[in-house]
């Protein structure tokens, strides 16, 4: 049964409209893709420094952190109804990653971000933040940050603080995301790499993939 929090959520998603703010965005009936429009208000982050969003449509704190960024700038999202990036990828982020080097952050699914990392190393961008969430059959969630958490201000304890509100911390911190000076890398993907989990425990992963 659909709760009270995720009915108004779908609502404010569903109630945006359908203005293109990148010249990359799929077009409009697919019904997937909600492209967003440049409202800002003053009480509102400043707006988002990523020209694309992707969030797992399954799991409510994907689709909350979704909600959050709206009001952070013009900024495209694109829902992932099955966490499958394959038509994303061909219609939106391909197209716009041979024009340029465009920042796309996320909340989804492990597979989604794995694929995404191999696929940008060729454009020349890398993973520049990532977080894991186990979110846990009772409801409390463990926190792990991987990479880049410094750049966002974001600390493991200030997520668990937070208990089921941790997602609307990750928005803020994405939507406060600015590009970093370029930094080598070392070591193998931390997205490759999925950890056992609990019982009936799901792992959503945070990220920003931007210039290396």
């Amino acid at each position: 049964m659909t709760s009270r929090r995720e009915f108004l959520e779908v609502a404010a998603l569903s109630a945006w409209p359908a203005w293109v703010s990148s010249p990359w965005a799929a077009s409009p009936s697919t019904g997937a893709d909600i492209a967003v429009s440049h409202a800002v208000t003053a009480a509102t982050p400043s707006p988002a420094r990523f020209g694309i969003l992707l969030f797992d449509a399954r799991f409510p704190q994907a689709r909350s952190v979704a909600t959050r960024i709206i009001r952070a700038g013009a900024t495209t999202l694109h829902a992932l109804t099955d966490g499958d990036i394959t038509q994303v990828w061909l219609d939106v982020i391909a197209p716009a990653w041979q024009q340029g080097p465009v920042a796309v952050a996320g909340l989804t699914a492990r597979p989604a971000l794995f694929c995404l990392e191999q696929l940008a190393l060729s454009s020349g961008l890398r993973v520049v933040f990532h977080a894991e969430h186990v979110v846990h059959r009772d409801g409390h969630t463990d926190h792990t940050l991987l990479r880049g958490a410094d750049d966002l201000r974001l600390t493991q304890s200030e997520l668990s603080e937070a208990g089921t509100r941790w997602d609307a911390r990750i928005a803020d911190a994405l939507a406060e995301y600015r590009p970093q000076p370029a930094a080598p890398r070392f070591g193998r993907s931390d997205a490759a790499l999925e950890p056992e989990l609990p019982p009936q425990s799901q792992l959503l992963t945070s990220w920003i993939i931007a210039s290396a």
